[in-house]
């Protein structure tokens, strides 16, 4: 009974022991407080003497949409300041950051009772002023005149640093006053009425975004400088060129001195190049279309014991140059700029259009209006000999046998020799077709007689027309390498064999081509060589615009 009575004190003793150090245990975690929900991630963002922070990984929500427990306001602590938001938010902008230094950001979530969620922290380095004044920008190019000036970049301004999105610029003209203009992508620009042998400063100021660690900063920044340009003096030569063209044009001296007195300037269609227009400080009418003074270019073949030359004469509607005239740019300052008072121009012959047309409504730009159709000259024929022994064609200009018609012009009389026998138009390679103006090629056409074209010369009844950038034995006739194609080979119905007949060809497909080629070829290419002697006549050769 006493070991009874002995193991039942020792029990009670135990417990009472037990129950005082659970107390003592809970004592040390007596106000504890539950921390609110923190948020689920933090990014930074650099703009300029700012930062953006993204706080929510489903992105920049509206506050009514964050759900993050007992968490109410949102806290950030740097440096020395505090900023206390009534909303939980998905991102925050932080501004006021002029110094260029780390900063250490503290977010926190706080609940209805102050408590501080466990903080996420973040540290950055926002773009400053004291950044922006090291920033330099690529030199542009300039060309200078006595009286103007071109500003360019040629290989743009952006760089590793920075991405350029626009600038404005502002100088003062020799008569005193402030001249501005403002520019996007294109930063190119033109100032005009500055004094002849001084330096002129231009103000600049560029609209950026820099780059930092391979990454655009969030903000367009106004990066300012100052351009100076020394002009050049009135008796300061300049290499021109198109120095032919200004000879033609009675420029000896290529001075803005010696070109001081020129007030109109005269271009052929297949000028290169209109630049030289910036060295004539008194211009005032330009003259795009050639006028009396210059012919069109002449280009020789020399092949299979056959000499031959086209071109030659005057223009011709129906000819555009083989590419875009290059000093576009130069010819848009002046109309700008007001210099030019008086353009003429033949439309879509160099490319010039778009910059041209603003100005025709006002008169300044004169668009000489082509005909609806134009005939294409003998001085385009071309000896097809000189590809292709097969291409013999026996020809006689003018034919004075040329069965009778009404308004016949231009008659041909040919005679097929070989399968590949061709009639061949040909330009000089400056030139090509300006289908623009005219879509339509038309001739008229005189056949043997139904009973001539049977059995082997059956196929003769046919036509196919080729049309290309060069001969295949003349690649170098040709910049753009070889554009070809044709017109699918196709049979004048027996009906209106050996009468005058009218073929139309649709050229459309020449159109934004290279193309200065047409070969006409008859018979298209058959087995054998004709059996016997079939004449045909061609007349009233012309493209049309209908």
């Amino acid at each position: 009974m006493r070991n009874i009575i002995l193991l039942s004190i020792l029990v009670f003793a135990t417990f009472m022991w037990s129950c005082e150090g659970m107390y003592e245990k809970q004592e040390q975690y007596e106000g504890e407080v539950v921390y609110p929900a923190k948020y689920d991630t933090i990014i930074g963002h650099i703009g300029f003497e700012r930062v953006e922070i993204d706080l929510m990984k489903a992105g920049r929500i509206p506050s009514s949409q964050i759900r993050l427990g007992k968490a109410k306001k949102t806290r950030i602590e740097y440096d020395d300041q505090i900023i206390t938001i009534d909303s939980l938010v998905s991102w925050v902008n932080i501004t006021g950051l002029t110094q260029s230094k780390l900063y250490r950001f503290k977010v926190y979530t706080i609940d209805e009772f102050g408590n501080e969620s466990v903080p996420l922290e973040i540290a950055l380095i926002p773009f400053t002023s004291t950044d922006l004044a090291n920033y330099a920008v690529t030199p542009p190019r300039v060309m200078a005149s006595p009286s103007a000036a071109v500003i360019d970049w040629p290989n743009g301004i952006s760089s590793v640093l920075m991405n350029y999105y626009g600038l404005n610029f502002q100088y003062t003209d020799k008569n005193g006053e402030v001249q501005s203009g403002e520019r996007g992508a294109n930063s190119r620009f033109f100032i005009g009425n500055v004094e002849a042998g001084q330096p002129v400063a231009i103000d600049m100021e560029y609209k950026i975004i820099p780059i930092v660690n391979r990454q655009p900063i969030l903000d367009t920044v106004i990066f300012e400088n100052v351009l100076n340009v020394n002009m050049p003096t009135t008796s300061s030569e300049f290499a021109p060129a198109e120095r032919d063209i200004l000879q033609a044009n009675g420029v000896t001296t290529f001075t803005a001195d010696g070109v001081s007195d020129i007030t109109e300037l005269v271009y052929p269609i297949h000028a290169n190049s209109l630049q030289d227009i910036f060295y004539f400080p008194n211009l005032e009418t330009l003259d795009l279309t050639g006028g009396d003074m210059f012919s069109i270019t002449e280009l020789a073949y020399d092949r299979n014991g056959v000499q031959d030359v086209v071109g030659g004469g005057e223009f011709s509607p129906f000819m555009r140059k083989v590419g875009n005239v290059s000093g576009g740019n130069t010819l848009k300052d002046f109309l700008e700029a007001g210099i030019l008072t008086k353009v003429y121009y033949h439309p879509h012959t160099m490319g010039l259009d778009d910059i041209l047309m603003p100005y025709v409504a006002s008169g300044v730009v004169e668009l000489v209006e082509n005909p609806d159709e134009v005939l294409v000259g003998n001085q385009f024929h071309l000896d097809g000999i000189v590809q292709d022994g097969n291409f013999t064609l026996d020809y006689t200009f003018p034919a004075t046998d040329a069965p009778e018609g009404d308004g016949l012009e231009n008659v041909y009389k040919l005679i097929p020799r070989k399968r590949s026998a061709s009639f061949v138009i040909a330009l000089p390679k400056e030139y090509r077709f300006n289908i623009e103006e005219y879509k339509y090629l038309k001739f008229k056409i005189y056949t043997p007689t139904a009973s001539e074209l049977t059995g082997s010369d059956e196929p003769f009844k046919r036509l196919w027309p080729r049309i290309m950038n060069n001969m295949w034995s003349f690649g170098g006739n040709s910049d753009y390498g070889q554009e070809y194609w044709d017109i699918p080979r196709f049979y004048i119905p027996d009906e209106d064999l050996h009468q005058w007949t009218d073929i139309t060809l649709d050229m459309s497909t020449a159109l934004g081509r290279h193309n200065r080629v047409i070969i006409l070829n008859i018979g298209g290419e058959p087995g054998p060589d004709p059996s016997k002697e079939l004449v045909y006549y061609f007349s009233n050769i012309r493209f049309t615009k209908e």
